[in-house]
């Protein structure tokens, strides 16, 4: 599944490969937005400001506006490959919202246009309501995706995963939500098999809990476990995934099998182990989170399984107050695969490092 997420951290940068199956659209920029002060952030991976209205107001009204440039290092990708021909895309994405107070909106926009294949611009839009009190938070995001039949396999897609999260510390649970999912395809008939007048659609929810073996307050290494688990169903679906909230996504139709015939049901599993160990010495954060990662993809009589892992580091120094410079760093190592009976390895690597700082004024 081709999913990115990326947020405008005001604290730390999670990777976009670690936790990225749910979030459609930047939501997390709401909170963000919501819980943060006026600052800029820029980096090799995306760049944007906050800024607080309070100051200029004679009453203290917490309004703020923010916005970010997204993903910045694919904004030209150069992945897809047919007929031994290097494609090329143009990709910019942005994000823009507002809150006041607990609350928050955001707006974001996506644009595919492949430079290769001169075909027509895809755009997404999504839009997103978040709140965010001391011990809950809740966002509400809706993505609609819209692209030229004729040239994608997808024409409108719409998504939605709201996701509400348990905002407390104590004991070994820490930051525990749950997050349900909801997308739909409308796309071109292009052929005669079709029996049914459903279309291809996805249900589903994820859970996810950090679970702290140890804390700062007592320990000088704080060593957690951030748990994701998530069952996705397909309804008449190639995969059981159905997603918005990039515009690329319309690559893909969810309408039609390997064969050109009518898709039928499909289930996806996913679970995600990491082990993260954080420490802090004076101005200096540093932390490293090897992981696994299991997918489980169930179409008729297909089964396509992976196990694979990952590294992720970061380090966060603080020369002085309210600057903030850090270095992320990520891998991507073999997978092991197997579809039906047959055993595959994997030799793939991939690795990112993205370079940012936060000036909080």
């Amino acid at each position: 599944m081709k999913k990115i997420v990326y947020i405008l951290s005001l604290v730390f940068i999670f990777n976009s490969l670690s936790f990225a199956i749910d979030d459609i659209v930047d939501k997390d920029n709401l909170h963000n937005l919501i819980e943060g002060v006026t600052s800029s952030r820029a980096g090799t991976d995306r760049i944007g400001t906050i800024y607080d209205f309070s100051p200029l107001m004679e009453k203290d009204t917490p309004f703020k506006l923010g916005f970010s440039l997204l993903d910045l290092r694919h904004i030209v990708d150069n992945k897809t490959v047919v007929n031994d021909e290097r494609r090329f895309a143009f990709l910019p994405k942005g994000f823009i919202g507002l809150s006041y107070g607990i609350f928050g909106i955001g707006y974001q926009f996506s644009l595919y246009n492949d430079l290769s294949n001169k075909a027509p611009i895809v755009h997404s839009h999504s839009l997103a309501f978040g709140l965010a009190m001391e011990k809950y938070r809740f966002n509400l995001p809706v993505s609609v995706s819209i692209a030229d039949g004729n040239h994608y396999g997808g024409r409108l897609s719409i998504s939605t995963t709201p996701k509400f999260s348990f905002m407390f510390r104590g004991g070994l649970m820490d930051e525990f939500s749950i997050s349900l999912h909801y997308g739909i395809q409308l796309s071109s008939i292009t052929n005669e098999i079709t029996d049914t007048s459903v279309a291809p659609m996805t249900v589903g929810f994820s859970l996810f809990g950090d679970i702290m073996l140890t804390r700062f307050d007592n320990y000088p290494v704080q060593i957690s476990l951030p748990v994701k688990l998530a069952f996705y169903y397909g309804i008449g679906s190639r995969w059981a995934t159905i997603d918005a909230g990039y515009a690329e996504d319309s690559l893909t139709n969810y309408l039609y099998d390997d064969s050109g015939g009518r898709s039928s049901g499909s289930i996806r599993i996913y679970a995600l182990l990491p082990a993260k160990f954080a420490a802090k010495l004076g101005a200096i954060y540093v932390y490293a989170m090897p992981r696994l990662m299991f997918e489980c993809n169930i179409y008729k009589m297909d089964r396509l399984y992976n196990l694979h892992y990952g590294m992720e580091g970061e380090l966060q120094v603080t020369p002085i107050e309210n600057l903030t410079f850090g270095l992320t760093a990520y891998g991507e190592g073999q997978s092991i695969m197997k579809r039906n009976a047959e055993f595959e390895i994997k030799n793939g690597f991939g690795a990112g490092l993205d370079v940012w700082g936060i000036w909080r004024y």
